[in-house]
């Protein structure tokens, strides 16, 4: 199990990563459609983070090694989501200021997830 964790993460993080990098503005502009959605979007963007978040920790506790990322990142994510679900009000603050950009954040976000992905296929290729 924790290697199909660690291989759908592998995967996603490539692809998004790619397409934070590639397409900056239109994650802006999607985070500007979920802050006009109000509350609901900040509960739809919580949805998404702590689903994966969720099934991250429940198939990779990992704690040692250079794979506890994907367990870190997994409670990451799970925090996200709680905090979307517990405080939306906050969440939607952020995710305004997120909308609002010409994409810059996203763009580093970006480069943060194939750092991830290359920490993650090291873990696959060594393992």
């Amino acid at each position: 199990m924790e290697r199909a964790a660690e291989w759908y993460a592998l995967v996603t993080c490539l692809v998004v990563g790619l397409s934070h990098l590639l397409q900056p503005r239109a994650w802006a502009e999607v985070f500007a459609a979920l802050h006009r959605l109000g509350k609901p979007g900040a509960f739809a963007n919580g949805g998404l983070n702590l689903a994966t978040g969720a099934a991250f920790v429940a198939a990779h506790p990992v704690w040692s090694g250079p794979a506890i990322v994907l367990t870190i990142l997994g409670w990451l994510l799970v925090l996200k989501g709680a905090f979307c679900f517990l405080a939306p009000s906050f969440a939607l603050r952020g995710m305004s200021k997120a909308g609002a950009s010409k994409g810059r954040e996203f763009a580093a976000g970006g480069l943060l997830l194939l750092a991830l992905g290359g920490v993650l296929g090291y873990v696959l290729w060594t393992s």
